[in-house]
């Protein structure tokens, strides 16, 4: 009976926004005409999100980072969306603490039972425990229930829509929908964010100025996480920040280098640096907070990041989409035509300005423009990423109105090199993995022969067989020289040369 009562309340409140959505994407404009009307109908939408509680809180944060399903009228509204939500009464609060922990009054010797924060999956409280402070993250009452209630209305209805929206649209939703399930989950077990911390936290120890809370592992568990409480200033709070002596100009390059280098360099990041998540100690130290929203990525996904980065800036569109390609964010088989041309639209307002002076919402809103007109299907790390990305550029620019994300990420890559280090770990794993292609192929090289041959046995030296070897060892060394020359695009054809030639010069000894 709850169910069924809480599909009736979510229906009525989303079905018109779902109707008025529907309408908005079939509209035709121009890549850079904006819609008034549109945007007022993504407002209306946040609004309906935010009365419907924290799982649909949850899900237009989420949705805020989806250009190929929101039209970016809809996009700017839910940017917006923030994780505040008054916290539950005290005593919902306390009966979790206490089945977990024991009594407030033995473990604490002192607890503050008016929250410091309030989110959508838990609230956070101020204590002292073996005299020091402690942040005290507790799990909303029946939090697990009520998001998996939720789950299996919004399913249903997303099955009754299904006659009524096209199958690509209604692929994306529900891949949407499977990835929220499973992120939603890990936010609420808080054992999932006392690993990411302490994982960050050991990425993070060589950086300057930039702490994470210490976990108090004894009191953590599922559904409360206990922390150092360290004390501080909003990012956000510009006034504040430079009445306690620091420079917003240098905090907002440090902040902006700490994410990008994390991204750069380490396989999981941070992907939620909105100003309630960041705080500054008055020596100018950050304090990170929230690890709920993390991502992870892999050498070759951060490689072909910076692909599409190089196609954006280059206002290149062949590069752009094979970079998508690549991404698995547009189908080897989508028209290549009709793509370029978008993209030629999208990027038209780019030239005459130097690749220095774009910002990232810019290069992002260019990026949304094309998504939103063709099939694209965003991989998780991606979707995250340009959250990410987007948060920080914004922050920054209120610490510094002047602040240019492309100048950081240049530095990064070029004056620090790990545009290199990143070349070299591409190239390291081409090389294993045609080294392993090859040695699959020498492996066939018998069976193939004894095929060719099963007429006629031919005798020959076995020095015979060193030439194959020589011409491959050759080639190799003549590619290597090549890549180091900064030649890569003779260098990998070559290798792929080699081995053929090397398996095919084997076949017809």
């Amino acid at each position: 009976m709850g169910i069924i009562s809480d599909e009736i309340r979510i229906f009525r409140k989303l079905y018109p926004v779902f109707r008025r959505y529907l309408k908005d994407r079939k509209i035709e404009r121009g890549d850079h005409e904006w819609n008034y009307e549109i945007e007022r109908h993504g407002e209306l939408a946040v609004k309906r999100f935010i009365e419907l509680g924290p799982t649909f809180i949850k899900l237009g944060q989420i949705l805020s980072a989806r250009p190929d399903l929101l039209p970016k009228e809809y996009l700017k509204s839910f940017r917006l969306l923030q994780d505040r939500v008054d916290p539950d009464p005290f005593p919902l609060v306390k009966e979790i603490i206490e089945r977990n922990i024991g009594p407030i009054d033995h473990v604490f010797e002192y607890f503050n039972d008016v929250a410091i924060s309030g989110a959508s999956l838990g609230q956070v409280y101020e204590a002292v425990y073996r005299g020091k402070k402690v942040a005290v993250k507790v799990n909303r009452y029946n939090i697990e229930e009520r998001v998996k209630n939720d789950l299996i209305v919004i399913k249903h209805l997303l099955r009754l829509a299904k006659g009524r929206i096209d199958n690509f649209l209604y692929l994306s939703i529900e891949n949407v929908l499977a990835d929220f399930n499973r992120r939603i989950f890990d936010e609420i077990d808080y054992r999932k964010e006392a690993s990411n911390m302490r994982a960050i936290a050991a990425n993070l120890k060589e950086e300057d100025r930039v702490i994470v809370p210490g976990v108090v592992e004894e009191l953590s568990g599922k559904e409360i996480l206990v922390m150092e409480y360290i004390e501080g200033i909003k990012i956000d709070e510009v006034n504040k920040l430079k009445s306690a002596g620091i420079d917003t100009k240098e905090l907002a390059l440090r902040y902006d280098t700490i994410f990008m280098r994390m991204l750069l360099k380490n396989d999981i990041f941070h992907a939620d640096p909105h100003p309630g998540n960041v705080s500054v100690k008055s020596d100018g130290t950050i304090i990170l907070y929230d690890f709920g929203m993390i991502g992870h990525i892999n050498d070759e996904m951060r490689f072909r990041l910076l692909s599409l980065y190089d196609g954006l800036l280059n206002r290149d569109p062949d590069e752009i989409i094979d970079a998508l390609i690549s991404l698995n964010a547009l189908s080897p088989g989508a028209n290549r035509g009709v793509v370029r041309k978008g993209i030629e639209l999208a990027i038209s307002n780019f030239y005459g300005r130097s690749a220095e002076d774009l910002e990232i919402r810019e290069l992002l809103d260019v990026a949304n423009d094309v998504i939103f007109q063709f099939p694209f299907r965003l991989p998780r790390a991606l979707v995250l990423y340009m959250r990410m990305s987007s948060l920080l550029e914004g922050v920054c620019q209120q610490l510094d109105p002047d602040f240019k994300f492309i100048r950081v990420l240049q530095k990064l890559l070029y004056d620090e090199g790990l545009i290199q280090t990143l070349y070299k770990q591409q190239l390291k794993n081409f090389l294993s993995d045609t080294l392993r292609s090859v040695e699959k192929a020498v492996q066939i090289v018998p069976l193939m022969k004894r095929k060719l041959e099963s007429e006629e046995e031919i005798e020959r030296p076995r020095s015979d067989y060193k030439i194959p070897a020589s011409i491959f060892l050759g080639f190799l060394l003549v590619s290597f020289f090549l890549e180091i020359q900064n030649r890569p695009f003779i260098f990998i054809p070559l290798i792929i040369l080699d081995s053929i030639a090397f398996v095919y010069v084997m076949i017809r000894k």
